[in-house]
């Protein structure tokens, strides 16, 4: 065999082998059991409330909730406890089964929650709903890299799909002021599937609006068993994704996230009011 071939078999050996780690390696144990029953009648599937150093779901489906072992908790909140965000820390929320495939037909969406967090200076990873086989998850929110002490790059990346193409992409990116800094900031961020529509608020009001004409309501693949909160898909220990693993520009999610809301609905804007409003 020449040399060069043999180069060629070791690099394929290498890669197969790190595929199985991705593949094989067990994510943090998820520590008591599933809640079973009918479907609640709320479009809230997951909250996040961090009370008392927990970071189980206190919503009404039942995700899974565990961290990978290095989860703080900080008695500056607005309410309670809030997670203490870390490069080596992250959350995932393991689907319950009342949902079905609940999320592979998502349709619309709100991610909603408080944080306080000084400039970033790697990409933070916020929130994601995986795609198991491709770089980017079918649903991201994070924070870019980005010159402002105070003003916050949001970016949120989209997959779906239609009945004649797979993972039509789109990204919306917000710049978003006073978002760094000492002080405790709501954000809110809600795709309108009936509208094609993706509004970013920042305590209540809107930020910023963009139209993505035509991209209809949410549908994905591929969506795996968990969805990421603090972290990107590829930043977690395994991998979420085959695709790929931790990247020198991206960092789990550093600083403080409070009251973090996960809904299958398109809030309208008076309840991101009232979650402002009242602090919740």
């Amino acid at each position: 065999m020449k040399k060069h071939d043999i180069s060629s078999l070791a690099c394929g050996l290498a890669m197969l082998a790190l595929t199985s780690c991705f593949q094989d390696m067990d994510h943090p144990g998820f520590d008591y059991p599933e809640s079973t029953g009918t479907a609640p009648e709320t479009s809230l599937l997951m909250y996040l409330p961090f009370d008392e150093e927990d970071i189980r779901d206190k919503g009404e489906w039942g995700f899974i909730v565990a961290d990978n072992g290095n989860a703080k908790f900080s008695a500056d909140a607005v309410s309670g406890m809030s997670y203490l965000g870390a490069s080596d820390s992250y959350i995932l929320g393991r689907t319950p089964s009342i949902l079905g495939d609940g999320l592979a037909d998502l349709g619309s969406c709100t991610v909603a929650f408080w944080m306080k967090a000084e400039k970033n200076n790697p990409a933070y990873g916020i929130f994601s709903i995986p795609n198991t086989n491709t770089f980017w998850g079918n649903f991201d929110i994070y924070l870019e890299n980005h010159n402002s002490q105070t003003e916050a790059y949001f970016k949120m990346h989209l997959y779906t799909c239609n009945a004649t193409q797979d993972n039509i992409e789109k990204w919306v990116e917000a710049k978003v002021e006073n978002v760094f800094g000492t002080e405790w900031v709501h954000m809110a961020f809600v795709y309108d599937g009936n509208t094609s529509t993706m509004t970013v608020y920042r305590n209540g009001e809107v930020a910023v609006t963009q139209d993505l004409a035509g991209y209809g309501p949410l549908k994905f693949k591929d969506v795996g068993e968990s969805v990421a909160v603090g972290a990107f898909q590829f930043s977690t220990t395994p991998s979420l994704t085959t695709n790929t693993g931790a990247q020198s520009w991206a960092s789990n999610f550093i600083g403080q996230l409070d009251q973090f809301r996960f809904y299958n609905a398109a809030l309208p804007a008076s309840d991101i009011q009232a979650l402002y409003a009242n602090k919740e």
